[in-house]
């Protein structure tokens, strides 16, 4: 689908508040994916037709996008959308649901580096507390499988549980920032490969935590994110 397609989908300005909605609408565009990274937006004329405002108003618009890293302007060519990834998620530029299939092989490969130390940790240092809210968690992942939104949730919480077993601020603080991405990355597996895997990975986990076995919990967490970025890279393909 061309430029000037997908821009028939964006509504004429009312007169209240002008360059800020031409701003919000274009930005849309962008978070959207309906402009495409490193494809060329319309014209200024082209904008100007839609929206029914001034050159005035398309340009402060265009600046403003410019200014915050989601436009690039080449001399005597035009505006270009700029690619944006991890980077961008992490300025607060885009929302995690818009990260791109290569972005989601490096939050994979994250979580392999993070995760399997995480898991060792909680092993060595959990207490019999935590391993009951660990022990809970996994019950209430059985009693919502079928239940995607409300599943990811558990499965988050049980990872920032682990966390907390570390002991360590700083792990409990990563899990805090990069919450979104990992659920909308659990989002994603789980839709495409069902519940099984996870629910038999995070048992053995929990079998390793209650043993306090950091050997075996690192391996099962390795097994879990390899075997999770296996499963979902094969059933896109076979989608695909």
């Amino acid at each position: 689908m061309s430029s000037a397609e997908k821009i028939l989908e964006l509504r004429p300005i009312k007169k209240v508040n002008i360059g800020d909605q031409v701003y919000e609408q274009m930005k849309a565009q962008i978070v959207s994916g309906a402009w495409p990274a490193n494809e060329k937006i319309p014209s200024e004329n082209q904008l100007m037709e839609i929206f029914g405002v001034s050159r005035t108003s398309v340009r402060q618009a265009i600046q403003k996008l410019v200014a915050i890293g989601y436009l690039e302007t080449r001399r005597g060519e035009g505006s270009y959308v700029r690619d944006m990834g991890l980077d961008s998620y992490f300025r607060g530029m885009i929302p995690a649901s818009c990260l791109k299939k290569e972005n989601l092989m490096e939050i994979f490969t994250f979580r392999t580096l993070f995760e399997c130390g995480v898991a060792e940790m909680a092993a060595r240092y959990a207490t019999d507390e935590q391993i009951k809210r660990l022990r809970n968690n996994l019950e209430r992942m059985l009693q919502n499988t079928g239940k995607l939104d409300k599943y990811v949730e558990i499965d988050f919480e049980f990872h920032a549980l682990l966390g907390e077993c570390t002991c360590n601020t700083l792990v409990r603080e990563i899990y805090k920032i990069i919450g979104e991405i990992l659920k909308v990355t659990m989002g994603k597996i789980t839709d495409g490969i069902g519940y099984e895997h996870g629910v038999k990975c995070h048992r053995l986990i929990l079998e390793a935590i209650e043993n306090h076995d950091p050997d075996q919990a690192r391996e099962v967490m390795r097994y879990h994110v390899d075997k999770n970025t296996e499963l979902y890279y094969s059933d896109l393909e076979q989608k695909e």
